[in-house]
């Protein structure tokens, strides 16, 4: 494809998996320390309830708080509103939301988010992309490409052991059934993942999946599932409590569901029924919450650094300065980063330090979208409209054509969570600093490395 038919705007996001802590402290009288970070005092009376974070844990607290009569306050960070919930479009795909975050959701699994974005009405439909791979879905491991359902027979370019020449459903599934006890554990199912033992009796959450399947999988095996995996590290790093499976594989599976107006609607739609319930509402963005006393009067007073934003980059600008705002009570809706560094004396407690450091894992992933003037890759011998590879690319979706302006496509040609330090070499070396929305413009060499393996995955050049 020539450089004048192919469009080089792109998105790339690096993105945190992150548990969203929701704390709530209750005022307790003590000796105050206000002074100790000399602050700039903005308040003109004290919110009875601060919000920290204003992504979908923070806007919901707010939402469900909303017509209690009380002075509330949301502290964001950044400039926006929705934390990883975020969706934009390109200019030429109005109609095709690009999501940075999250991008779909389970009706069962997802009940309090379902149930809230129905009371928010707003628009729901079927993510025809799914959750994960089809029987069609394209497989593209070690040079060959096969459809997933071909997984474990005679194309499969794995040298398997005999009982391990399966799909990786089956493999997954029989390693539990014949290397613990998840047949036998006696509790209700949600729980089993936390008390079920292997062999050795060691419980799933006490170790990785890593070294559950060095102990019952061969080498070559190990890499035939974590390579026809989207994502590597939840096969590496993660507690193999969740990877536990207590039931054979099934055709069945719970529904995959998006938002219409793209999934950042639901925290905005949260906030604006926030802000539309009181007049003692607010929100107030670019604030970095550093420290949280305890005052004499039982209220907590919280520094805050003023932060910019450019171009969807926030940073502290120097020199540093701090104003202080007061609160009755505050929920900290934010991640385990802003946790871990935030001075306050609560979090420094063993038992909650443990939750801090240990109960989450951080998982660095990357995402990329181009914008095209056709989808060329569906001309492809071997197209799907998902493809796993073992490329740096990882998962590549086809996010589909636009309706309002025909033949203009949307690809996300990666969703990975390793080569994370290379790609982000690659973005740095070739960073354009040109404000541009929410869009970034890729250096040569980043776009050159991207269609490379584009090219590869699709046999066809691009």
């Amino acid at each position: 494809m020539s450089q004048q038919r192919r469009k080089i705007i792109s998105v790339v996001v690096v993105l945190e998996y992150l548990i969203a802590f929701l704390l709530t402290l209750e005022p307790a009288a003590s000796q105050g320390d206000d002074d100790a970070i000399n602050p700039t005092r903005s308040e003109p009376q004290c919110d009875d309830i601060a919000i920290i974070g204003a992504g979908i844990a923070g806007t919901y607290a707010a939402w469900r708080l909303r017509h209690q009569n009380k002075r509330i306050s949301i502290y964001e960070f950044s400039d926006r509103v929705g934390g990883r919930m975020f969706t934009v479009q390109f200019p030429n795909t109005p109609d095709i939301n690009v999501e940075l975050g999250a991008m779909r959701f389970y009706r069962e699994a997802h009940a309090l988010l379902y149930e809230t974005i129905q009371q928010l009405g707003l628009p729901i439909k079927r993510f025809d992309l799914g959750s994960g791979p089809s029987p069609d879905t394209i497989v593209n491991v070690r040079g060959v490409h096969l459809r997933y359902s071909e997984l474990g027979g005679n194309k499969t370019p794995y040298r398997l052991q005999p009982n391990e020449q399966k799909t990786v459903s089956q493999l997954n599934w029989e390693l539990f059934r014949n290397n613990t006890d998840v047949l036998t554990t006696n509790v209700p199912e949600a729980a089993k993942k936390f008390y079920v033992k292997d062999r050795s009796g060691v419980y799933m959450y006490k170790q990785s999946v890593k070294s559950l399947f060095h102990k019952y999988l061969s080498a070559e095996a190990q890499n035939y599932i974590r390579e026809t995996d989207g994502f590597s590290s939840l096969l590496n790093e993660v507690s193999a409590s969740m990877a536990v499976q207590t039931s054979p594989p099934s055709n069945s599976s719970d529904e995959v569901l998006t938002v219409a107006t793209g999934m950042a609607s639901v925290p905005i739609k949260l906030l604006k029924e926030f802000l539309r319930a009181s007049i003692r509402h607010s929100l107030k963005l670019n604030h970095d919450l550093q420290a949280i006393r305890k005052r004499q009067d039982g209220y907590y007073s919280l520094f805050f650094q003023p932060t910019i934003t450019r171009s969807s980059t926030t940073w502290a600008p120097k020199p540093e300065t701090f104003t202080m705002e007061c609160a009755k009570k505050v929920i900290l809706a934010t991640n385990r980063f802003s946790l871990e560094k935030l001075d306050w004396e609560g979090l420094q407690q063993p038992r909650i330090r443990e939750y801090l450091t240990k109960a989450v894992k951080d998982i660095p992933a990357a995402k990329l979208y181009f914008s095209y003037d056709y989808p060329w890759w569906r001309k492809s011998p071997v197209y799907s409209d998902y493809i796993i590879s073992d490329s740096p690319l990882r998962q590549t979706y086809d996010f589909g054509t636009s309706k309002s302006n025909p033949q203009k496509s949307v690809l996300q040609a990666m969703y990975t969570d390793s080569d994370i330090p290379y790609w982000d070499e690659l973005f740095t070396r070739g960073y354009v600093n040109e404000p541009h929305g929410h869009f970034v413009l890729m250096g040569k060499e980043f776009e050159q490395v991207a269609h490379k393996y584009l090219a590869d995955i699709y046999k066809n050049t691009c």
